[in-house]
């Protein structure tokens, strides 16, 4: 569930064109309302099938957090026709993998299975958008297993515990501000009919797109997506407006010790613009900083940090552009030995300079940038994945082929300007260190 946050890492860092034949997508809609999505790639004969959700995170209900994840898994358990279990099996015994991924803004489900087993997995993911069984055997030992994941990853983990107060100190009342798995006060809480109802209001056809990459056409599709999807009833009740209180305008500083922490480690975000977002215009030319910022050994931050002044083991940024609201962009570092993360701050106080861009750091990272196309586009997973993510949150396939002539406009001042009004905006800066200090 956890794989698509490498692949949206590098969207956020890759440039499309026109002339890159795998995102040229067909789309068309069928009579329920449901959005179908098709790239064609006739490489090797087999196919990416996805059903993206416009629902996440953002959209459990009051006290209710965690509900569209701990759904997620429920989706799992069965139907009448399909019984618990046997989801997973029958798709691995006709040769294919397949997962799901509940975000703060969407959730995903997919297949990558040979092409003459597609009609298989659409019948099956068809089959528990409309049929899903509810029943409280089913539901007590998913929800079991999401505590016990939230266990792992966060209440035993002093990196998700620190991250998780950072992002309720970062987003305040916003939606964003809750974590996807839900809190430790209300996921004991949830109950079957909160799963229910869940499923009823977001897991409807005119609310989903249907993504499908490799050896199909449009054409090819067209028939069987009115076969399995086109025969389900949309919802009567419109899904309600997404309306995103103002996140914390505050700048803060949260610093933990914990004795599973081994490196002393520092974090600072920033609340930015995203692609949809107020402020949408500058989202390219936050991409494009980041790239010049932070891209691992080529990145201005691992320069100075590790290789010049070696202060830091590791130095880095992340620009998450993709949200149905404001975006954020991160620093990265870990302190060397014998470091202070207050001196490791200090000097990143003093490094963060948009004056320090200059004309060789942008045209650099830009080409950088339409280079990395390359590696993305001859793969129906990576093609599904990328189209899914702009139609589930509102884009198009255009912004898609017209991405490299974007990239391409960002000027110097553009960075700087972003860059300047990024460093003025709310943020949070997080210390997690051992439990003895140095």
């Amino acid at each position: 569930m956890m794989r698509f946050a490498a692949l949206l890492a590098a969207l956020c860092l890759t440039a499309f064109d026109a002339a890159a034949s795998v995102f040229d997508a067909e789309t068309f809609t069928l009579d329920n309302g449901m959005q179908v999505v098709v790239i064609e790639n006739r490489r090797a004969p087999v196919v990416t099938h996805m059903v993206w959700y416009k629902t996440g995170a953002i959209d459990d209900p009051a006290g209710k957090s965690g509900i569209a994840h701990v759904l997620e898994h429920m989706m799992f358990k069965g139907t009448p026709a399909v019984p618990d279990g046997e989801f997973s099996k029958i798709v691995a015994r006709n040769g294919g993998t397949e997962n799901a991924f509940t975000s703060h803004d969407y959730t995903a489900y997919y297949q990558n299975i040979a092409r003459d087993r597609l009609e298989l997995v659409m019948f099956l993911e068809s089959d528990r958008m409309k049929n899903l069984r509810f029943s409280q055997q089913d539901f007590e030992p998913e929800l079991e297993v999401v505590k016990e994941e939230r266990l792992m990853r966060t209440e035993n983990n002093p990196a998700g515990i620190l991250d998780e107060r950072r992002r309720a100190a970062l987003w305040g009342e916003h939606p964003y501000g809750r974590p996807v798995i839900g809190t430790k006060k209300e996921l004991p809480t949830l109950t079957l009919d909160d799963a229910q109802r869940f499923y009823r209001e977001h897991y409807t056809p005119e609310n989903a797109v249907l993504v499908v990459a490799g050896d199909i056409s449009a054409a090819e599709l067209k028939p069987l997506a009115e076969k399995y999807y086109g025969a389900i009833a949309p919802s009567r009740t419109p899904a309600a407006k997404r309306l995103f209180p103002a996140p914390a305008p505050l700048k803060s500083k949260l610093e933990m010790r914990h004795p599973q922490a081994k490196l002393y480690s520092l974090r600072r975000s920033y609340i930015v613009p995203s692609y949809l977002s107020e402020g949408r215009e500058r989202a390219h030319a936050y991409a494009v900083l980041n790239e010049i910022l932070g891209t691992y050994h080529l990145g201005k931050m691992y320069k100075h940090f590790v290789a010049d002044q070696k202060t830091a083991q590791s130095a880095a940024t992340g620009y998450d552009g993709f949200a149905l609201d404001k975006g954020t962009f991160s620093f990265f570092l870990t302190a060397r030995d014998g470091e202070s993360l207050s001196g490791l701050e200090r000097e990143l106080d003093h490094f963060t300079a948009p004056a320090s861009v200059t004309q060789k750091d942008l045209d650099k990272a830009k080409k950088r940038l339409v280079a990395d196309l390359e590696y993305l586009n001859d793969n129906p997973e990576t093609a599904a994945n990328l189209v899914g993510l702009f139609y589930v949150l509102g884009l198009g396939v255009e912004d898609l082929k017209h991405w490299t002539t974007n990239i391409e406009k960002v000027t110097l001042a553009d960075v700087r300007e972003a860059y300047k009004d990024m460093l003025a905006s709310a943020s949070v800066t997080t210390y997690l260190m051992p439990r003895e200090a140095p």
